[in-house]
């Protein structure tokens, strides 16, 4: 584990591939499920993730776009606060979705960030979490983001839950910051209605390995002081930044 952030400090991703990474992850039953490893890390981060997206959820619910729907961990959970649900995601990805969620299977896309065919002033809300920063590189990301935006009604909202880094250690496939994508939808026409943070990043680098699965306590206290200590600069000490945008009109 320590060799692979010396690697990453020294050589940041010389080379990423979303598309091969998620489908490796896909194959895989042990990493398809599950975002992090260690199975209780992954249920407290999955408790604060929902608590974030339910906190922004718009007051019109009417049709939910969920990108990077994974294997559907948050299908139900959005189908039943909207009248229509569509998640978008890898065909290994959905094919599992569908599995797991048979009444949802209508409304699955197999389908990248990118060939997604966007409709236009469909949803009233539009969620990626850990998907744009994985998936879509810094050249594509305003392309993508445009029509995100189109995809939007008037007074839609935009909930971001992603790695945006510029750091070697940290970066996945978009190498930019939380302030830059902000930016770039505000000047879609979009307006900021929050940045935030979450996930310490020390603790998520180190927790979210496997073989701290076998120490839940320790896990689920230094996890807690984790987040204690992200409020103090969530700029500076979050591995995932929290973005809340609306399509003004």
């Amino acid at each position: 584990m320590l060799k692979k952030i010396l690697q990453r400090i020294a050589f940041g991703r010389t080379s990423w591939d979303p598309v091969a990474y998620w489908r490796a992850r896909a194959a895989d039953p042990e990493t398809m499920s599950v975002m992090w490893q260690n199975l209780v890390y992954n249920e407290m981060v999955d408790r604060d993730e929902w608590d974030v997206i339910e906190r922004y959820l718009p007051d019109r619910r009417e049709a939910a776009l969920d990108l990077g729907c994974g294997t559907g961990r948050l299908s139900a959970r959005l189908a039943e606060r909207f009248d229509a649900y569509t998640g978008v995601d890898l065909d290994t990805m959905v094919a599992e979705a569908v599995r797991r969620n048979p009444g949802l299977a209508g409304g699955y896309v197999a389908a990248t960030v990118e060939s997604y065919d966007y409709p236009t002033d469909r949803f009233d809300f539009v969620l990626s979490l850990g998907c744009l920063a994985t998936a879509c590189s810094k050249e594509a990301l305003p392309g993508v983001a445009r029509r995100i935006v189109g995809s939007l009604r008037s007074r839609g909202r935009l909930v971001l839950i992603e790695p945006f880094h510029e750091s070697s250690l940290l970066t996945r496939g978009c190498r930019t910051t939380p302030r830059e994508v902000a930016r770039l939808f505000e000047s879609m026409g979009m307006r900021l209605d929050a940045r935030d943070g979450m996930l310490f990043f020390p603790a998520r680098m180190t927790l979210s390995e496997p073989a701290f699965g076998r120490f839940p306590r320790l896990t689920t206290m230094a996890y807690r002081a984790g987040e204690r200590a992200v409020r103090l600069a969530p700029s500076l000490l979050s591995d995932y930044a929290i973005i809340v945008l609306t399509k003004r009109g």
